[in-house]
């Protein structure tokens, strides 16, 4: 690969860790939103159709603990590309891309 592309792919494979990173904080986020709303609708629940509302609410803020955990494990495999090109590439200690890269992957959550 030549200068240029290492560095295109570099480009790209930071904005990957980037936007992945944010995706794994949104959906934390919405954990915990998610959860709360089904404490509260059990709470109040006084009927049949609330308690279903509620029960659904649950499943919802399962699921989306299952979308935490992927959304990291996509991140993982972004990290480790970009490692990868990192370290196999040839790119200036001072160059403004590695220098993001490299803030990128110290800004990677340490676990799901």
């Amino acid at each position: 690969m030549s200068d240029a592309d290492q560095l295109k792919q570099l480009k790209i494979k930071t904005g990957v860790v980037k936007r992945l990173i944010k995706e794994h904080a949104s959906y934390q986020k919405q954990v915990v939103k998610d959860e709360e709303k089904a404490e509260k609708l059990a709470a109040e629940a006084t009927n049949e159709d609330e308690e279903y509302v509620a029960k659904k609410a649950k499943e919802v803020a399962k699921e989306t603990v299952i979308m935490v955990r992927d959304a990291y494990g996509r991140l993982q495999k972004a990290v480790t590309d970009l490692q990868s090109l990192i370290s196999t590439g040839s790119f200036s200690d001072d160059s403004a891309e590695l220098i993001e890269a490299k803030s990128q992957l110290e800004s990677v959550p340490a676990s799901a």
